[in-house]
């Protein structure tokens, strides 16, 4: 009887503390949670980074974030206002201008989300932002990267309501332009691996904005040749955006007004997303123009849209493009998909030459006999063979640049010659010679 008390009472005294060590996980645990909660609170999410160079080899790094706007839970974004934000910071390192930013916003930067990261002309050496973003945490491997004829810090100041914010919109740009041809695959993930496996060769579209003030098609369309990557802009304007804070799209008229006002306080450079007279407020959209082919991680040249459409051709395939051809003296278009690519390669005279065949399927705007329709196919045809001949002399001919994946076509044909392509691309891209045949299929 004694020892089964002396049991009942062990058993009160063990259950004592494990109902203590219990509440107290039970506490744990709820504490836990609230200061995750909290600590997802706290972090904004950056939808856009765009990154610019100053004259003294620093980098301006802007940050676009989404604000939502309207008036109540269930409409918690008005489209009729920007909704978007930015803050600029100037540092020696893109950690650094990160983390000012972070300090202007009183909050940490969540970049999970990062949709574009956008380069401005003036960033002629990649090397630096490569390493950053393949070792950043959190950072998706599937973000589009891309250059801009101007300053990314500009391109993401552009206040939109076709869209919530200009990353999204931009995002949208570049998923068309890959099907028809006019953007080349341009996803983070994209750049590393050719970059790994050429020497540092990539090819980066070129997004430009579109004012609405009246143009002629001639000064709309300017050549791309004419721009000139690694300019950068004056100090007195990079030493302005160093201070400068995060301007809301959508807010009030009195900070719109504030916002748009030349030199008006910090944030002189950005603009609201009202009227007035800012320059942003007479952008209605962007769009792709060319390229810029990258060598040795630098920016080297740039392509035409008709060089990167034949690129496009030639490499990825393209979803639909609409070509012109002419039938007698009546301009006429048709639309053309490559279906089909084969190719071979073989060694003639010391010469790698890679036969490419393309067949293209072609849809007709309009009621053509059978008899005009193979012929308008053959226009066609030439026209798809003329784009793919013009993107091969400038990047082949005049570049050098293995942009047509010319080290996996001899990894997979020839594993010697691609061991000795490794060891001096240089002189092996010179020994290329690609011969392009158009089969349309009607």
């Amino acid at each position: 009887m004694r020892m089964k008390r002396n049991r009942v009472c062990l058993k009160k005294l063990l259950i004592i503390p494990i109902c203590v060590l219990f509440i107290f996980s039970l506490s744990s645990c709820n504490a836990t949670g609230k200061y995750e909660k909290r600590d997802i609170d706290e972090k904004i999410i950056v939808h856009a980074l765009g990154i610019d160079m100053t004259k003294e080899g620093k980098f301006e790094v802007t940050l676009q974030m989404l604000v939502q706007q309207g008036t109540g839970s269930n409409t918690p974004i008005d489209p009729s206002k920007a909704n978007s934000a930015t803050v600029s910071q100037v540092a020696a390192t893109i950690p650094a201008a990160i983390e000012q930013c972070e300090t202007d916003l009183g909050k940490k930067a969540f970049l999970g989300h990062s949709e574009l990261i956008l380069l401005g002309k003036s960033v002629t050496d990649l090397n630096p932002i490569l390493e950053y973003f393949i070792n950043a945490e959190g950072i998706s491997l599937g973000t589009f990267m891309a250059y801009t004829d101007i300053t990314a810090k500009e391109i993401l100041n552009i206040k939109v309501t076709s869209g919530t914010y200009s990353a999204e919109v931009l995002k949208e740009i570049f998923e068309e332009s890959q099907k028809n041809g006019t953007s080349t695959e341009c996803e983070l993930i994209r750049h590393i691996d050719n970059i790994e496996n050429t020497n540092g060769t990539t090819v980066m579209p070129i997004i430009k904005k579109i004012k609405n003030d009246k143009k002629s098609s001639n000064e709309k369309e300017d050549s791309s040749s004419d721009i000139k990557f690694g300019e950068t802009e004056s100090d007195d304007s990079k030493n302005k955006s160093s201070n400068e804070k995060v301007e809301g799209g959508g807010g009030s008229s009195e900070s719109e007004s504030s916002s748009q006002s030349e030199g008006g306080g910090s944030g002189g450079e950005e603009s609201g997303s009202g009227g007035g007279s800012s320059e942003e407020a007479e952008v209605t959209a962007f769009y792709i123009d060319g390229a810029v082919i990258v060598k040795d991680k630098k920016p080297k040249s740039v392509m035409s849209r008709d060089e990167v459409i034949g690129l496009s051709f030639l490499n990825n395939g393209i979803a639909e493009q609409t070509i012109d051809a002419k039938m007698g003296d009546t301009l006429t278009s048709v639309s053309a998909a490559s279906v089909k690519k084969q190719t071979d390669v073989s060694l003639k005279d010391g010469r790698i030459v890679i036969d490419v065949n393309l067949t293209i399927a072609y849809e007709f705007n309009k009621t053509f006999s059978d008899k005009e329709q193979k012929e308008v196919g053959q226009k066609a045809a030439e026209r798809v063979h003329t784009l793919c001949q013009e993107a091969i002399d400038k990047a082949l001919k005049e570049d050098n640049a293995d942009i047509f994946e010319i080290h996996s076509l001899l990894n997979h044909n020839d594993y010697t010659v691609y061991e000795e392509y490794k060891k001096n691309p240089e002189e092996i891209l010179k020994r290329v010679d690609i011969n392009v045949s158009i089969n349309p299929q009607i």
